[in-house]
C-alpha cells in the first residue's frame, strides 16, 4: 500500500443510528469479508458486529468490576460516589482510563481470547487464519458528565516509532528485539505488540478492541484519523523535528494538539454496538476521547497476528507457551479440558 503525499481526511460512513458502518462476518473468507477488507484498506479500521455475546459483553463487565475492586480493596461498582480520582489512582492508567498495571489473566479475559468470532475478525483483515493472540488489559472511562474532574485525556498516538519505522532499512531491529523475549516480565507482553517492522518491508500489523456497552458519540472512547495509515511515512518525514523530543526507540508516541491540530481536527470517534470490534491499523493515528455522557464506557483491548511471523522462534514460542501456561493455571484454567482447539492454537499451546 503506497504512501499518499498529502493529507485528506476521510468521512466515516455511519448506520441510520449514527453508529459507524459495520460488518457481519460468518467466515474470514465469506463474500462480506471482501468488502470488509476494502474498506479496512481504505479507512485504516473496520467495525465488526457481534463479536461477543451480551451475556458475554455483560459477564465481561463484572469481570471489570472484579479488577478495579481487586485493585481498590473495596467494593464501589454500584456506588458512583465512591469512583474518586483518589481511589481511581489505583486501578491502573488513570489519564487513560486503563484497567489494570499488567496484561490481566482473569478467567473471563482468557476465555474471551478464543472467541471464534474474534479470531474471524482478525483472520478476515490478516487474510489467515493461523494465529496468535496478544495479551492485554480492559479500558473503563468512568462517566464524567457531573464529575469533570474523572475526564480522561483526550489524546493521538502511535504505538509504534514512526521515524524508526521509515528509517529502517529491513526488520532486522524487528526481529532483534522479539527474539529477546523471556516473557518473564510484564513489559514483554507490550514489546510484543508495539514492534510493526519497517515501511521497507511493510508487514500488516493490526490491534483491536471489543466494545462491551452500546459506545455512542458522548461516551467518548476510540477515535482515530481515518486513512492515515497511508500517510504515516510522509507525516513522519515532515515530522522529524518530533523526534528529536521522541527519539528512536520511544515505541509509544503520545502526541499533543498542539504540534498536530490538523490531525485532532480529522480525528472521528468510533461509535459502535455492544459486542462489536474495531480493528485498526497499527500506522492509524489513534486515540481516546473523555467520557462525557452519563454511562461509563468499557471495552477489551486486544491483537492477533500470524502465527508463522519470522520472529516467532521456536525457542520464543517455548518460551511464550511455559508462561502463558503458567498463567492460565494460576486461574484454574486447564489448557487441555478448558480451552477449545481453537484457544489452544491461539495461545500458542500446541507444539
Amino acid at each position: 500500500m503506497g504512501a499518499t503525499s498529502q493529507f485528506r481526511p476521510l468521512d466515516i460512513p455511519t448506520d441510520s443510528d449514527g453508529f459507524v458502518k459495520s460488518f457481519t462476518l460468518s467466515s474470514y473468507n465469506c463474500s462480506e469479508a471482501n468488502e470488509a477488507r476494502a474498506f479496512f484498506q481504505e479507512y485504516g479500521f473496520i467495525v465488526i458486529s457481534n463479536v461477543f455475546t451480551p451475556e458475554q459483553c455483560n459477564d465481561t463487565i463484572s469481570d471489570i468490576w472484579n479488577v478495579i475492586e481487586s485493585l481498590v480493596t473495596q467494593s464501589v461498582r454500584n456506588d458512583e460516589q465512591l469512583w474518586t480520582q483518589t481511589l481511581w489512582s489505583k486501578t491502573g492508567i488513570l489519564d487513560e482510563g486503563i484497567v489494570g498495571w499488567e496484561s490481566l489473566w482473569t478467567r473471563q479475559i482468557l476465555f474471551n481470547r478464543q472467541t471464534p468470532a474474534l479470531h474471524t475478525a482478525f483472520s478476515s483483515v490478516l487474510g489467515t487464519e493461523n494465529l496468535l493472540v496478544s495479551h492485554d488489559r480492559y479500558g473503563m472511562l468512568r462517566p464524567a458528565k457531573k464529575h469533570p474532574e474523572r475526564s480522561t485525556t483526550t489524546n493521538l498516538h502511535l504505538d509504534m516509532n514512526p521515524w524508526l519505522y521509515i528509517d529502517e532499512e529491513d526488520n532486522s531491529k524487528q526481529l532483534e528485539v522479539l527474539g529477546e523475549l523471556n516473557y518473564d516480565s510484564d513489559d514483554d507482553w507490550t514489546t510484543e505488540n508495539n514492534e510493526p517492522g519497517c515501511s521497507k518491508v511493510g508487514e500488516l500489523h493490526v490491534q483491536g478492541l471489543v466494545n462491551l456497552a452500546d459506545n455512542l458519540e458522548e461516551d467518548g472512547g476510540f477515535w482515530l484519523v481515518a486513512g492515515f495509515h497511508k500517510y504515516l511515512p510522509q507525516w513522519a518525514a515532515d515530522h522529524r523535528d518530533l523526534r528529536n523530543f521522541y527519539g528512536h526507540y520511544d515505541h509509544f508516541i503520545m502526541i499533543g494538539r498542539e504540534y498536530i491540530p490538523e490531525l485532532y481536527d480529522a480525528a472521528r470517534h468510533i461509535s459502535s454496538r455492544a459486542g462489536s470490534a474495531i480493528l485498526w491499523d497499527q500506522r492509524t493515528m489513534h486515540g481516546s476521547r473523555a467520557n462525557c455522557s452519563a454511562r461509563p464506557r468499557y471495552a477489551q483491548f486486544c491483537k492477533m497476528f500470524p502465527v508463522d511471523h519470522p520472529a516467532m522462534t521456536p525457542e520464543r514460542a517455548e518460551k511464550r507457551r511455559k508462561v502463558i501456561i503458567a498463567k492460565l493455571q494460576a486461574v484454574n484454567i486447564d489448557p487441555a479440558t478448558d480451552l477449545t482447539p481453537l484457544g489452544r492454537k491461539l495461545f500458542g499451546l500446541q507444539v
